[in-house]
This record gives C-alpha cells, sequence and structure tokens, in this order.
C-alpha cells in the first residue's frame, strides 16, 4: 500500500491516507490552541490512537511536541492556565520525495517576543506490520540563553516531570502493558525508568475475540541524555506516554547553540513485538531522520 497525502494550506491540516483509509491528521492553527500536533493517530487496522483536547487536559493535543516551561513561562497549558505563550508556524512544506513536512516554528511570548525557534523534521514510514513517525527537532534561542524546565517530581506532585515529546492515548487503552528494551512492566513500574524505547499497549474495549493496539517512542541514541526516563501514566480516565528529556533537571540552551532531538513512534496494531522494536532500534541507530 501507497501513502496518499493531502495538504491545506488555509485549514493548516495535513493528512495521511493509507489503503483508503485516514491515519493521521496534523493540526497547526487551530484557534483555541495553535500548538501543533497529531490530533489524529490510528493504526493500519482503524484503530484510533490518540485522545485529542479531552475535558480533563484539553492541552493534550494528541501526538504532541511541547515544552513545560521556557524561561519560566509556561508553554505547555498557557491557552488555559495563565498568559498566552504560544508555538507559532512560521512556514510549512511538504517533502517531495518522501512522505512528511518540514515546520519552522517560533515560541513566542505573551509579550510577543521570540525566544526559542525550531525546525521541525517529520517523515512517515510504512513497515514491521504498522508504520513509523520519525520526528526530529531542532531548537535555537534568537537572542539570549533559555532554559527549559519541567514541573519538578517531589512527594508535592509525584505527576511532575513532563515536558517533550508525548501521546495522549485513547481512553479504550485501560490496564494497559508496558514493554521495553529493558522487560515488561506495569504503567506504576516503568514510570521515570530510562529506556531505550517504550511501548504503551493495550487491550482494545468493543470486541468479543481479544483485540490489542499500542505505540512505541524510541529514543535515539545520539540524543542528549539518552536514554531518556519515560512517563507512563495509567490513571483511571488518562493515559499517557512520554520521553522524559527533563525529568531529572532542566536544559539550559546558549546563544549559538542547537539541541537536536530525534524520536521515533511506531504504531502498530495487536501486541508490540520486541523483535520488530529491536530491528527498528538497529535500524535508525546509526542514522538520524
Amino acid at each position: 500500500m501507497e501513502f496518499k497525502t493531502n495538504y491545506s494550506k488555509k485549514e493548516a491540516l495535513w493528512e495521511v491516507n493509507l489503503g483508503g483509509s485516514k491515519i493521521l491528521e496534523y493540526v497547526y492553527g487551530e484557534v483555541e490552541d495553535p500548538n501543533p500536533s497529531f490530533r489524529l493517530v490510528k493504526t493500519k487496522g482503524g484503530h484510533t490512537i490518540t485522545l485529542y483536547r479531552p475535558w480533563d487536559h484539553p492541552w493534550h493535543p494528541g501526538m504532541f511536541f511541547s515544552w513545560k516551561y521556557i524561561n519560566g513561562l509556561n508553554f505547555w497549558e498557557s491557552m488555559y492556565h495563565g498568559k498566552k505563550n504560544v508555538a507559532v508556524t512560521d512556514s510549512f512544506i511538504t517533502l517531495n520525495e518522501e512522505v512528511g513536512f518540514q515546520q519552522k516554528l517560533s515560541y513566542v511570548t505573551y509579550e510577543g517576543k521570540k525566544i526559542l525557534k525550531e525546525n521541525r523534521l517529520v517523515k512517515i514510514e510504512e513497515g514491521y506490520g504498522g508504520y513509523l513517525v520519525h520526528w526530529q527537532g531542532s531548537f535555537e534561542p534568537t537572542d539570549e540563553p533559555v532554559t527549559l524546565d519541567r514541573t519538578e517530581n517531589t512527594k508535592e506532585s509525584p505527576w511532575g516531570g513532563y515536558a517533550g515529546l508525548s501521546c495522549r492515548l485513547s481512553r479504550n487503552f485501560l490496564g494497559p502493558v508496558i514493554t521495553t528494551d529493558l522487560g515488561v512492566f506495569s504503567a506504576d513500574d516503568a514510570f521515570s525508568k530510562a529506556f531505550k524505547w517504550c511501548d504503551f499497549s493495550g487491550k482494545l474495549d468493543g470486541y468479543i475475540e481479544e483485540q490489542w493496539a499500542g505505540i512505541s517512542i524510541i529514543d535515539h541514541p545520539s540524543n542528549v541524555r539518552h536514554p531518556s526516563p519515560f512517563l507512563t501514566y495509567d490513571y483511571k480516565d488518562m493515559q499517557f506516554l512520554s520521553a522524559g528529556f527533563l525529568f531529572h533537571e532542566p536544559y539550559v540552551l546558549n546563544v549559538g547553540e542547537i539541541l537536536q532531538l530525534n524520536y521515533t513512534f511506531y504504531v502498530h496494531d495487536g501486541q508490540v513485538q520486541e523483535e520488530d522494536v529491536k530491528r527498528i532500534t538497529e535500524k535508525i541507530e546509526d542514522k538520524s531522520i
């Protein structure tokens, strides 16, 4: 099967279809939340992975990247709490030879000051019974150093540590199994542990015969602080997977420096096969996208 893409500049919407079915929707111009994201992610079998802007956390726009604090300013949930700090799209270009796009963003404070630039490159690849979303972000301060920070993980805030690449999962993913390069865990036991890759899979409701689906995040070995801790939330109404680049401490990015982060999402039907993720990891280990 071949990927078919559609792009509407007016709607700020990029779509991917596979075998006649839509599997991805990427938006970057929503009025209520301009921070870009994959608001829709489906498996090849049609199972929805993401939950977009749910009532409990409307700043969770599906599968997305967002810093929590930049120089003390909240970019994660600022459209709903506090002052409006946003990621603004400066340009969006679809790729010609490959399935994907290049996006340039500016992180703009509520006062209208650009403090950080990002060059985002995303490529889609079919394989291993599912498909891969290769995600690269290159970050550079504008005219002064920036401190990238998070809510600290403490006894008072045991859910803290989040910032960066994340996926809010559909509420169909109750009782998940977390599979990693270090073995299989419950969500609680996996939380904050460092993994080269981490998969979040769940048994799907609404079927007589057992069906599973899930998503993995692979942390590229070139990343600073590799392997990163992963955040694996499994609350009553919230299932969430995130690569916690800032989990243990903030990161200072000086003027003239570039922080490049590379990840790969693996979207699959069924329970994850460890050998598939190992092969994907080996394939991308010696190269970035």
